[in-house]
């Protein structure tokens, strides 16, 4: 899959992830609010019923956390996009229109036509054991040992990047400056240290900057000119995408490109 097709589907899996948050905490505020009413005896069923379908509506987010962040794990692993069942490629659009799916069409189709379930993502997710050098680490302690690591590395800013494990899985939080860091991070902890379970939940600072700061208006105002705001667009990705390919440190530039002659 191009590179840059698996960072545009990566914050699609994140940007899902922040929405099932907040949903998360407006069930909660309704919950709090059934709570704190003071409702007759004949409105003590229908309170009930609502506390039900609230419950429920928090297992089905729970449930969908869990498939994303299976999703994020096997970007992490390099595997993404693979039907669980036939082992082929899944097509960019359906990846497109449900990026945590684990199933192809044609399979999906046939699941459905049998009641077939795939295993809970949360089991795939703790299925991989830890290395041997590991294996009798507690979660505190492999936490530290990773971050000797990063830090022996020395290429990967630790500024914002937190760190946790639990059941032999790494959970990566925060934000890290770039897709290059981002991806040394990742081989680090996958190829060097040989660490299978990686759920990745970082956000990456370069792109942020790109859809924060670079909207019509702050265009407009600090570039003056259409011109640059598609170079920014088109040049900057690519050299990203190239940058992070070639293992080379990309830095962005502060100040549109000179004006030709």
């Amino acid at each position: 899959m191009p590179v840059r097709d698996k960072m545009r589907l990566r914050e699609m899996l994140l940007n899902q992830r922040q929405e099932i948050f907040e949903q998360y905490h407006l069930f909660e505020f309704d919950l709090q609010a059934l709570g704190e009413r003071d409702v007759e005896m004949e409105e003590e069923a229908q309170k009930s019923e609502e506390l039900i379908l609230l419950d429920k509506l928090i297992e089905r987010e729970k449930e969908e956390l869990e498939e994303i962040d299976l999703a994020l794990l096997r970007m992490a692993a390099g595997n993404y996009g693979i039907c669980e069942n036939c082992h082929k490629p899944i097509s960019l659009e359906r990846l497109e229109a449900l990026p945590a799916t684990r199933l192809c069409r044609i399979c999906a189709r046939g699941y459905g036509g049998k009641q077939k379930m795939l295993p809970r993502a949360w089991e795939v997710i703790t299925r991989a054991e830890l290395p041997d050098e590991y294996k009798n680490l507690g979660n505190k302690e492999l936490q530290m040992v990773i971050l000797e690591n990063i830090h022996n590395d020395g290429r990967i800013n630790l500024d914002e990047l937190e760190i946790s494990c639990r059941n032999g899985v790494v959970y990566l939080e925060g934000a890290i400056p770039n897709e290059n860091e981002h991806q040394i991070l990742i081989r680090l902890l996958s190829d060097v240290m040989g660490l299978a379970s990686i759920i990745d939940h970082l956000r990456i600072r370069e792109l942020i900057w790109r859809q924060e700061d670079l909207t019509p208006d702050r265009e407009t105002a600090d570039l003056g000119t259409e011109e640059y705001s598609v170079y920014n667009v088109d040049k900057i990705s690519d050299d990203v995408i190239e940058s992070g390919e070639k293992e080379i440190p990309y830095y962005f530039p502060d100040r549109p490109p000179a004006e030709k002659e």
